[in-house]
């Protein structure tokens, strides 16, 4: 499977630590482990971020979506479509979820056949063992789009969040927080959004590294400045 590499590499994304919780070797070992059609991958980015990807190990003919979790608090939704140059053949959804106040982690629940992962702002979210799908998250909705298309946004849509969500959008080819241009929106649990340019939010080095600037604190100092009317 080429998830990791396409979404660190492929997709021109770069998994910061400027914010996120630093991890090692004993925090977040190297684990590869399958339940049904689920591959589950744990390992550690070059900036030593740890990191979760959930994929479908049966699935064939080039076309999927994988998941990645981060301990920075990101979720992305990676698709690929078929074989082919990745500047049109692949395409991600982001998002981050704040506050960040726990550790990424992972439960095999074999009652209820699902995959239980547990994000760094300490929600759950749930895959299918049979389809390796998110079909649920324990503060959210999750609207899903079974088929895998360029037409759906990344077939992930995250509704009625209770905290501080980032949608950092969909974009074909590369990772959306990849161009400063672009812009990002945060949604509070009261239902209040504010966009924000990603190069205010984001770092782009001359190396193609994009780092998100903020810690929890320092992004709510920002937040009450530029989006007075979210609740963070």
């Amino acid at each position: 499977m080429k998830l990791v590499s396409l979404i660190l590499l492929g997709l021109g994304f770069s998994i910061s630590a400027t914010t996120a919780r630093a991890a090692d070797a004993t925090t977040c070992p190297h684990k590869v482990e399958r339940h049904g059609s689920i591959q589950l991958q744990q390992g550690l980015s070059n900036n030593n971020v740890c990191f979760l990807s959930v994929g479908n190990f049966k699935s064939e003919g080039g076309v999927y979506r994988n998941y990645l979790f981060t301990s920075d608090g990101e979720l992305m939704v990676f698709n690929s479509y078929g074989w082919g140059d990745d500047s049109d053949s692949t395409g991600a959804r982001e998002y981050f979820f704040f506050p960040r106040t726990a550790d990424l982690g992972f439960n095999w629940n074999t009652q209820t056949r699902q995959l239980e992962i547990t994000a760094v702002s300490g929600d759950q979210f749930f895959f299918d063992y049979e389809e390796a799908q998110l079909v649920g998250m324990s503060k959210g909705q999750v609207k899903l789009a079974t088929e895998v298309n360029k037409t759906n946004k990344g077939g992930v849509e995250i509704l009625k969040y209770q905290g501080l969500l980032m949608d950092g959008g969909f974009k074909i080819g590369s990772a959306p927080t990849s161009s400063s241009s672009r812009n990002s929106i945060f949604k509070d649990a009261a239902g209040a959004s504010c966009t924000v340019k990603n190069s205010a939010l984001f770092l782009y080095e001359s190396d193609g590294d994009v780092f998100f600037k903020f810690s929890d604190k320092d992004l709510s100092v920002f937040l009450k400045r530029v989006c007075s009317k979210l609740q963070f």
